[in-house]
C-alpha cells in the first residue's frame, strides 16, 4: 500500500517524455532547482494483472521557460497581446526531475514504472521526505534541513565515515562552515576529529558544546619529532644530492640523541641550553661517544652564540645549537669530500634561518581524547614544510590508531585535510601523496578516517578520491570541475551535476552511504563558533581607517592651534 503521496500545494504536470529515471515537468512557472517532488498513480502488473500503487519521488535537476509561439519578425509577443492574448498565455515552464525513489508504507524502492503523462506532481509532503532523509540512530547527527524545507531535517551516519568524506566547492560556498560543524558535531558524540589547517582559519573555533575540548596546535617543526631520514630531506630535497642528504642524517641523527636526552632530563631550560652549550665536559656528551657512528665531540660552543642571544628565547637557543651540532658533525665525517661537506652545512643554515622550529610542539596524538578537536595550525610553515608535515601527522596517526587495534583498545580518529589539492595534486609529486593514499586504503580497517576538503576538485589525483564513499558537493562553477565530480561518484549525474553552479551560500547537494541511497540538496546548519573564512568587509574596514585618520587630524590640529594661541598668550 502506498503512502500518502500528495500534498496541497500542485507544482504541475508530467510532460510527454516519462521515464523511471526522470520525467519532464509541465508549469506554469519555474520550478526552482532543487525542489522535491512526488507522483501518485497506479500501474498494472502485467503478469498478474494486478493494480499496484506508486508514490514517486523526485528532485528538479533542470528548469526554465519556453515560448508556445516562437519570436519572429512577423510574430512577437507584442503583436499577439494587441489581438487579445495575454503573454502568460505564450510561455510555458518545463522542468526535469530525477526520480530517485518509489516509497510506500513499509519500506523504499528503486522505481521500475514511469508514471503516465498529465499525472498531476505535487510538492513533496514532509511524512515522505522524512521517511527517506530523516533516520535517526545513536550514530547519526543533523547537519541541516533539506533546501526551501525546514519541515525536514537532515542526518547523516558518521559510522559512514570510515568510508572517508570528500567536501568541495568554490571559495566562499560555506566550506568551512561545513568542516566546523561536522568536527563540532562529531567530538559532542565522544569523537577525536583533528584538523589539518593550512591558513589558520579554524584557530580561533569555538565549540557549541561545553563538553568538547578544543586544543590549537601553533604547529611548527619539532626536531626531536622527526625521524632524521625524513628531516634530512626536507632540508635537502634534491633528488642528486645523496651525498648531501646521507651526510645531514647521519649529523641529525648523533645531534638528535643527544638533545633528547638532555631535553628529557632538565627541559626545554636554561640548564639545557648551558649543558649543550659545551657538551665535551657534561656527562652527557658521553652519550655521543658510546654510540656507534657518532664521534666524540671536543666542542665549546659558548664563544659561539649569536650576537643577538639576549633577543633569543630558549626555544631559539636551542634550535641555534642543534643547527651548530648538526653542521659540526657534518664537518667531522671522514668519508666525504669537501666540497658536499660545504654544500650540506650552508643547507642547513640555511634550513635553520626560514623554517618554523620548536621543540615544544607536540604531536596531535599527544592530545587525542574523547570528545576533542584538535586544530593543526600550519600556517607558519611554507608549502614543502606543510607537505613533509602532514606525511608525519598521518604516519604516526595510522602506526598509532593501528597499535590501538592491536591491544584491542581502538580510538577511531578524522582528520579533516583542507587545501587538500596542495597535496594531492595531480600535475606534480608531493611527498604527503603516499601517506594519503594509504590511509585512504588502509585507515578504514583500524578507525582513521579521511575528509578531504577543497575548492579544485579538477586538480585533485583521482585514485585517492575513488577510495571515498561520501561526498558534499557545493557551489561549483567550472564544467571542469563538475566533470571532475562525476567521474567520482557514480551517484551524481550530469544534471545534478550542472545544479551545482545555481547554489547558494551554504547549500549542498550530499550523496553517499552516510545519507543513504537519494541524493540531498541541504541547507547546512550554521555553526555558531566558527568566525574566520568568511569574506572580510573590505569597503566598512576603509571606512573606518579613514575616520580614524580624520579624527586624528582634527585632533592634531586643535593640538596646534591650542598650543599656537598658548604661546601667543605668554609672549604678550
Amino acid at each position: 500500500m502506498a503512502m500518502d503521496c500528495s500534498s496541497d500545494i500542485i507544482v504541475g504536470r508530467v510532460g510527454s517524455e516519462s521515464t523511471p529515471i526522470y520525467v519532464e515537468i509541465i508549469s506554469r512557472r519555474p520550478i526552482p532547482l532543487g525542489t522535491y517532488i512526488t507522483i501518485p498513480f497506479e500501474s498494472l502488473n502485467v503478469l498478474n494483472g494486478s493494480v499496484k500503487k506508486h508514490c514517486l519521488v523526485g528532485v528538479v535537476s533542470r528548469t526554465g521557460y519556453r515560448k508556445l509561439i516562437p519570436t519572429s519578425p512577423t510574430i512577437t509577443a507584442t503583436s499577439m497581446q494587441t489581438i487579445g492574448i495575454d503573454d502568460e498565455l505564450l510561455r510555458y515552464s518545463p522542468s526535469v526531475a530525477r526520480i530517485i525513489a518509489d516509497v510506500y508504507e513499509n519500506g523504499i524502492e528503486v522505481a521500475s514504472v514511469p508514471p503516465p503523462p498529465d499525472s498531476h506532481v505535487f510538492l513533496a509532503p514532509p511524512s515522505v521526505l522524512s521517511k527517506m532523509f530523516s533516520r535517526r540512530s545513536d550514530s547519526s547527527i543533523k547537519i541541516g534541513h533539506l533546501t526551501s524545507r525546514s519541515d525536514v531535517e537532515i542526518y547523516v551516519d558518521v559510522n559512514a565515515l570510515t568510508k572517508h568524506l570528500f567536501i568541495t566547492g568554490t571559495t566562499g560556498s560555506g566550506k568551512s562552515n561545513t568542516v566546523a560543524l561536522l568536527a563540532d558535531k562529531i567530538a559532542s558524540l565522544g569523537g577525536t576529529v583533528i584538523i589539518f589547517d593550512v591558513h589558520g582559519e579554524y584557530s580561533s573555533l569555538r565549540s557549541m558544546y561545553s563538553d568538547v575540548y578544543i586544543h590549537v596546535i601553533d604547529y611548527k617543526l619539532n626536531p626531536l619529532k622527526i625521524h632524521p631520514r625524513t628531516l634530512a630531506r626536507m632540508i635537502i630535497p634534491e633528488a642528486a644530492a645523496t651525498i648531501q642528504r646521507a651526510l645531514t642524517m647521519r649529523a641529525l641523527g648523533c645531534a638528535k640523541l643527544l638533545f633528547e636526552s638532555v631535553v628529557k632530563m632538565y627541559g626545554i631550560s636554561e640548564e639545557a641550553v648551558k649543558i649543550l652549550s659545551n657538551p665535551s665536559t657534561s656527562e652527557v656528551g658521553k652519550l655521543l661517544r658510546d654510540r656507534d657512528k657518532c664521534p666524540s665531540l671536543q666542542y665549546d660552543f659558548r664563544g659561539y652564540m649569536v650576537d643577538d642571544e639576549e633577543d633569543m628565547d630558549i626555544n631559539d637557543r636551542l634550535a641555534w645549537l642543534l643547527k651548530e651540532y648538526v653542521k659540526v658533525l657534518i664537518k667531522s665525517s671522514r668519508d666525504s669530500n669537501s666540497e658536499a661537506v660545504a654544500k650540506a652545512c650552508s643547507k642547513v643554515d640555511e634550513f635553520f634561518e626560514y623554517a618554523a622550529v620548536s621543540f615544544n610542539t607536540p604531536h596531535p596524538i599527544e592530545l587525542a581524547a574523547p570528545s576533542s578537536i584538535i586544530i593543526v595550525n600550519a600556517s607558519m610553515l611554507n608549502d614543502d614544510q606543510r607537505d613533509y608535515s602532514l606525511k608525519i601527522i598521518l604516519d604516526e596517526l595510522l602506526r598509532y590508531v593501528r597499535g590501538r587495534m592491536i591491544e584491542n583498545a581502538p580510538n577511531p580518529i578524522l582528520i579533516f585535510i583542507e587545501e587538500a589539492h596542495l597535496f594531492l595534486n595531480v600535475n606534480r609529486a608531493t611527498i604527503s601523496k603516499t601517506s594519503i593514499e594509504r590511509v585512504a586504503r588502509e585507515g578504514r580497517k583500524f578507525g582513521l578516517s579521511l575528509a578531504i576538503v577543497s575548492q579544485r576538485p579538477r586538480n585533485i589525483d583521482p585514485n585517492t578520491l575513488s577510495q571515498i564513499q561520501n561526498f558534499i558537493f557545493m557551489k561549483l562553477i567550472q564544467e571542469s570541475d563538475q566533470l571532475a565530480i562525476m567521474n567520482i561518484s557514480d551517484m551524481l549525474t550530469e544534471d545534478l551535476a550542472r545544479s551545482l553552479s545555481s547554489m547558494n551560500v551554504g547549500e549542498a547537494l550530499i550523496l553517499g552511504e552516510w545519507i543513504g541511497r537519494f541524493p540531498a540538496y541541504v541547507k547546512i546548519e550554521r555553526h555558531l563558533g566558527k568566525h574566520m573564512g568568511s569574506s572580510l568587509d573590505i569597503a566598512s574596514i576603509w571606512r573606518a581607517s579613514k575616520y580614524r585618520k580624520d579624527v586624528s587630524s582634527i585632533v592634531t590640529r586643535i593640538d596646534t592651534d591650542a598650543y599656537s594661541e598658548l604661546k601667543d598668550l605668554l609672549q604678550s
